[in-house]
C-alpha cells in the first residue's frame, strides 16, 4: 500500500498541491479586471468523488480548489504564506505545529470558521473511514483546539513535507455541518454537501454533465500576496465535462467555452491559429514520465544493461516527435519546477551516446546477433517487456513506450509493450513479472520520491518503487530528506540521490508534462498552482 506523499499521476490519483498566487500566470492578461460573467470551462475528467480528502482524482483537487481554502499558502518558490491561518509556529523538535487562525472568516453554509472546524478536517482526514491516501503517510498524533482562534497538531516524529500537506486541498478546510452528513454525501457533492470558505459555492451539479460554482460574496480572506481582495470577479464558472479532446478544444474555438482542459500538443497550434486563443500552460512539479528498469531482473539486474539502455534511446527526438516541442526532455527523476529539491547539473549529461551504448552491451556478453537483428547471449535472446496500465493511459504514452521500443531495437533489444487492465498491471508488478514499467508523480515536495524509491515500497511489496532499488544509501537519503525541516538544508539529500538514479540507469527519465490550458482571449487571470495545475478561478475575468 502506499503510504507516503504521492499518488501516481498515470493512476489519475491525486497529487496536485495547491496555491492561490506566485504561481504561473497568465502572461496575456491585460487592463483592468472586470467584474460579473460566467465562463465554460470544459474538462475532460469527472470525479468520481468530490471530497478531497478521500481517495479521489486529480480532478477532484483542481476543482475543489474553488471551493475549499487551505490553512496555508506554497507560492512557485515552495515558500508558504498564510492564509485561513494568519501564522503558525513550530516547535524546535519539528513535531508541534501551532496555527494562529484568522478571524471573519466564514464558511458557505454561514457557520464561523474556527479551531474547532480546522481540527474536525484533521479529524476526517485522518479518520480510517475517510480512506485519504495520503492520511498514512502523516505521522499523525493529534488536533486540538486550544481556543477557538489557535489549533495545535502534533506529530509522532519531524515530518518535513507536513506545511506542503497542509498546503493541499485535500486539507482544504470544510464546514464540520457537511462533515457530519458523511462520506457518502461528501463524495456525492453539490449544494449542502461541499461546503468550505473558499471563493466559489456549489451551485449545482449534473452528473455525467456540468458543475457549477457560484461566486461567494462574503469572500474577502485570499491568501498572503493575492493580486487581489474582496470576493472573486466571476458571477459564475460552469464546468463541462467533456472527455473528447476535439469536442472539448472545440468548444473553446467556437465560442461555447472560454477554457479547454488538456489540449492535446499535436493540436496546439492548429488551436492557436485559430485566432482569438491562447494556450497557457504550465510544467509539472513532481517525477517525470520516467521508464522505470526492474533492477531485480535479467537482462536490468546487470548495470552496464541498464546504462546501454539509458544511453542509447534518441530521447530527444521522440519526445519532440510525440508531443511536437510542446514538452521539454526530463534528464532527472525530478523535474526543475520541483522546490528545493532539482539537480540542474544533470542537465545535458547523458546524452543519446550509441557508441558507448554498444560497448556496454558488448562488455556484458551480449555481443552476438541473431538473424532478426536482436542481441543474444548463451542462446537467449536480449528480449525485455514494457507494461503500461492501459487504464489511465495519458499523454499519447503509449506512443511513447512503442517508440522507445522501436529506438532500442536499433541496439538489439528487443522491447514488447503491453497495455493492461488496472487489476492485471497491479498483479504483474507486485509480482516483478516485466522488465520496464512508467509513471509521473505532480507534487510540488521531493518527498515523492520516498514512495518511488525507498526499498520499504518496493513494487513487489505493492508500492510505487517500480524499480524495486534495495539499496541503504538510497534509503539514508531519502530519511535525511523527510526529516530535513529547514527548507536550505533538503538538496544535501535529494540531489545526491538524483544522480544515483542517473549514474545506475535505475531510470530513463523521458519527458516534464506540461498542463496546456485552451484559453480564449475573452478570458484573463488565469492562474497555475505551483504543482502545474490551474488554480481556481479567483484571479480570472472576462473581458467581454
Amino acid at each position: 500500500m502506499f503510504r507516503r506523499l504521492v499518488v501516481a499521476v498515470a493512476s489519475a490519483t491525486l497529487l496536485a498541491a495547491c496555491s492561490s498566487t506566485g504561481s504561473p500566470g497568465d502572461g496575456a492578461a491585460s487592463g483592468a479586471p472586470v467584474r460579473g460573467g460566467t465562463v465554460v470551462f470544459a474538462t475532460d475528467v469527472e470525479p468520481t468523488c468530490l471530497d478531497p480528502a478521500a481517495p479521489s482524482q486529480i480532478a477532484t483537487q483542481i476543482l475543489q480548489r474553488n471551493v475549499y481554502d487551505s490553512l496555508i499558502q506554497q507560492d512557485a518558490k515552495g515558500a508558504f504564506h498564510p492564509w485561513l491561518a494568519s501564522s503558525w509556529d513550530v516547535s524546535a523538535d519539528g513535531t508541534t505545529y501551532t496555527f494562529h487562525l484568522r478571524d471573519g472568516v466564514t464558511f458557505h453554509d454561514g457557520t464561523k470558521f474556527d479551531a474547532t472546524a480546522a481540527k474536525a478536517t484533521f479529524d476526517h482526514f485522518t479518520d480510517p473511514a475517510t480512506k485519504a491516501p495520503l492520511a498514512g503517510s502523516l505521522p499523525f498524533a493529534s488536533a486540538t483546539a486550544t481556543d477557538p482562534s489557535t489549533l495545535v497538531v502534533k506529530l509522532k516524529s519531524p515530518f518535513a513535507p507536513f506545511l506542503q500537506l497542509v498546503s493541499f486541498s485535500v486539507l482544504g478546510i470544510q464546514s464540520p455541518a457537511a462533515l457530519a452528513k458523511g462520506q457518502a454525501a461528501l463524495c456525492a457533492g453539490g449544494p449542502g454537501a461541499a461546503v468550505g470558505t473558499g471563493p466559489f459555492t456549489t451551485a449545482a451539479y449534473s452528473k455525467g454533465q456540468s458543475l457549477t460554482f457560484a461566486r461567494y460574496d462574503a469572500y474577502n480572506w485570499p491568501p498572503e500576496g493575492s493580486p487581489h481582495q474582496g470576493a472573486a470577479y466571476l458571477d459564475k464558472v460552469e464546468v463541462r465535462f467533456l472527455p473528447e479532446n476535439a469536442i472539448r478544444v472545440g468548444a473553446v474555438s467556437s465560442g461555447q467555452a472560454q477554457l479547454a482542459a488538456n489540449v492535446p500538443p499535436v493540436t496546439a497550434a492548429a488551436f492557436e491559429a485559430g485566432g482569438g486563443v491562447r494556450v497557457l500552460s504550465a510544467a509539472a512539479a513532481g517525477t517525470p514520465f520516467t521508464a522505470y528498469l526492474n533492477t531485480k531482473r535479467a537482462p536490468f539486474d546487470d548495470v552496464k544493461v541498464r546504462q546501454a539502455f539509458q544511453r542509447g534511446i534518441d530521447i530527444e527526438n521522440i519526445v519532440k516527435s510525440v508531443y511536437a516541442g510542446r514538452f521539454p526532455r526530463a534528464w532527472s527523476p525530478l523535474t526543475p519546477s520541483t522546490p528545493n529539491s532539482y539537480d540542474s547539473t544533470l542537465e545535458n549529461s547523458w546524452p543519446q551516446d550509441l557508441t558507448l551504448a554498444n560497448r556496454l552491451l558488448d562488455e556484458a556478453g551480449w555481443n552476438q546477433k541473431d538473424a532478426q537483428g536482436y542481441r543474444i547471449k548463451d542462446g537467449k535472446r536480449l528480449s525485455t517487456v514494457w507494461v503500461q496500465n492501459s487504464t489511465v493511459m495519458r499523454e499519447q504514452r503509449d506512443v511513447v513506450a512503442q517508440a522507445v521500443a522501436d529506438n532500442a531495437k536499433k541496439l538489439g533489444f528487443e522491447v514488447t509493450v503491453q497495455g493492461l487492465d488496472a487489476g492485471t498491471f497491479s498483479a504483474r508488478t507486485k509480482a516483478g513479472d516485466y522488465d520496464i514499467t512508467d509513471q509521473s508523480n505532480q507534487r510540488a515536495d521531493p518527498d515523492m520520491l520516498y514512495n518511488v524509491w525507498s526499498s520499504k515500497f518496493a513494487a513487489t511489496s505493492g508500492g510505487a518503487n517500480y524499480a524495486n532499488v534495495t539499496d541503504p544509501q538510497v534509503d539514508q537519503w531519502l530519511s535525511q530528506g523527510t526529516t530535513a525541516l529547514r527548507q536550505e538544508d533538503r538538496p544535501a539529500a535529494y540531489k545526491p540521490l538524483q544522480k544515483w538514479v542517473v549514474d545506475n540507469a535505475a531510470a530513463v527519465p523521458i519527458y516534464v508534462p506540461q498542463y496546456l490550458l485552451g484559453a480564449s482571449n475573452a478570458v484573463q487571470g488565469v492562474q497555475f498552482t505551483v504543482s502545474g495545475y490551474p488554480d481556481s478561478f479567483y484571479t480570472v475575468w472576462r473581458t467581454k
